[in-house]
């Protein structure tokens, strides 16, 4: 499934000096060629697609942990749930909303394949180019205004910060039709033709790439061009792009390239780990709650998202033995955190009553 976007635009010197307003449509797209989006989304990407996910049937208070239901078992087998998941929190992050084609469906009319599209647009659902009911698509919104169905798109939202950005990087990209010379050689004695400038211009550069000075007959002049102080904007706008961008998509700005002033956070990994969970909450909240509702009855999907939180070991000895203490893990699931095989009698759950330990083979 694909959707074909504009080739990007890119404006002339003159328009930057003129100031003229730009008439760029930023596509999402587009938008991924400004560092701190397409920071936000890797960010965001990288740390949903690889959480672990367990699968639970709860029956009334209990909850069993079970293997991977078809759905699952389908789109791993096809494309890697990781990127299923990936391709999932991409299109949130990008267009507000990740749509889907079911493909297969179970007896119980449940989906067994969902295939992500890369776009949608209209009053009805399209994919590809055709229309589909309702029943056939798999929807994932991110904030979604009262009387819609569809959610926000923030690069469409956002589209005149993200611009701003983009024009700051063009502007400093020579090769795209950005920016100024760094200098400029003139004769003032005559004018040059182009192939004698050509020739003059590879000498001066030869010896600016060396590290020494260029030295030719009389009649020349050397001038350093700086940027002009109404174009000094554009390097603050880089600056402040990521900071921007963080804010709308609720992540800490150093994540992607921004700063924060008078933080105290980030002082270890651990609550670098904290920090970044945090982040990524919401998305994974949705992402869950939306599957869950195309698994079986009474099953669930659990994103384990304190998989990736790591304390010191002092901290998690501390944390791992309250735990086996007041019957939240057995012996064997303490040995598992490290990588050890079970031993005998290791299932047993401590489950304190009334100030004594007592023993179940399940957690009360």
């Amino acid at each position: 499934m694909s959707l074909l976007f504009r080739k990007p635009e890119v404006r002339s010197v003159e328009s930057w000096l003129a100031g003229e307003p730009s008439a760029r449509t930023v596509t999402e797209h587009e938008a991924t060629y400004l560092t701190p989006v397409f920071a936000a989304f890797r960010h965001l990407v990288d740390y949903v697609s690889t959480l672990p996910a367990d699968f639970y049937r709860v029956d009334g208070d209990t909850r069993t942990k079970v293997g991977p239901p078809e759905l699952i078992r389908n789109v791993d087998a096809e494309f890697g749930l990781e990127n299923w998941f990936g391709q999932a929190i991409y299109s949130i992050a990008s267009q507000g909303n990740a749509v889907g084609k079911i493909t297969q469906l179970s007896g119980w009319s449940l989906p067994t394949m969902i295939q992500w599209a890369c776009g949608e647009n209209g009053v009805s659902w399209w994919v590809n180019g055709q229309a589909l009911p309702d029943a056939l698509v798999a929807h994932i919104p991110w904030i979604v205004p009262p009387g819609c169905k569809r959610g926000l798109s923030p690069i469409e939202h956002f589209a005149s910060m993200v611009r701003a950005g983009l024009s700051a990087q063009e502007y400093a990209d020579i090769k795209r039709g950005g920016g100024v010379p760094p200098s400029i050689l003139k004769n003032t004695a005559k004018s040059v033709d182009d192939e004698f400038a050509s020739k003059v211009q590879e000498l001066a550069s030869r010896s600016f790439a060396r590290g020494k000075p260029f030295v030719t007959g009389a009649d020349w002049d050397l001038s350093m061009v700086t940027i002009p102080p109404n174009q000094a904007q554009f390097v603050q706008t880089l600056q402040l792009s990521a900071n921007s961008i963080a804010a709308i998509y609720g992540i800490d700005p150093r994540e992607i390239g921004g700063t924060v002033e008078n933080s105290l956070t980030y002082t270890t990994d651990e609550s670098r780990a904290l920090n970044r969970a945090q982040n990524a909450t919401p998305y994974v909240v949705r992402l869950e709650n939306a599957i869950n509702k195309w698994l079986p009855q009474q099953t669930v999907m659990k994103l384990n998202m304190n998989a990736r939180i790591r304390a010191d070991i002092k901290t998690q000895t501390n944390v791992v033995g309250a735990k086996l203490l007041d019957g939240r893990l057995n012996v064997n699931e303490a040995r598992a955190l490290d990588d050890l095989g079970p031993v005998p009698g290791g299932e047993v759950y401590n489950v304190p009553q009334l100030g004594t330990i007592a023993h179940t083979d399940r957690p009360a």
